[in-house]
């Protein structure tokens, strides 16, 4: 079993973090979840992820993927699940209570 860790990105690091990672998710599929202080809701599963990448002029995290993206505005944190190289998860601190969980999804793999 994989040893996971969860650890904070520094703020200064998240478009070179995001850029060296964008490409081990490609083709995953991401699962999001919003968490406010009233409630949890899944917002949706996105499938055959472009990447992630942050934009520090608008200061978004913006998740690609082949048919849409969801962008997550005014990160206070983000926190990495990984073990090695592999991302399981990021989660992104909006506000007070507000948080924004994406969990990266392996495609399943049909017998041909």
């Amino acid at each position: 079993m994989a040893n996971h860790q969860t650890k904070e990105i520094e703020r200064g690091s998240w478009l070179n973090f995001f850029d060296s990672i964008s490409s081990s998710l490609r083709g995953k599929g991401a699962d999001i979840t919003i968490s406010t202080p009233l409630e949890q809701v899944h917002q949706s599963r996105l499938w055959q992820l472009h990447g992630l990448t942050y934009d520090p002029h608008d200061h978004a995290l913006i998740v690609s993927c082949r048919q849409q993206e969801h962008v997550i505005s005014s990160p206070l944190a983000i926190r990495v699940e990984q073990s090695g190289k592999n991302v399981y998860s990021v989660e992104v601190t909006k506000g007070v209570g507000e948080r924004e969980i994406i969990r990266f999804i392996e495609p399943l793999l049909l017998p041909a």
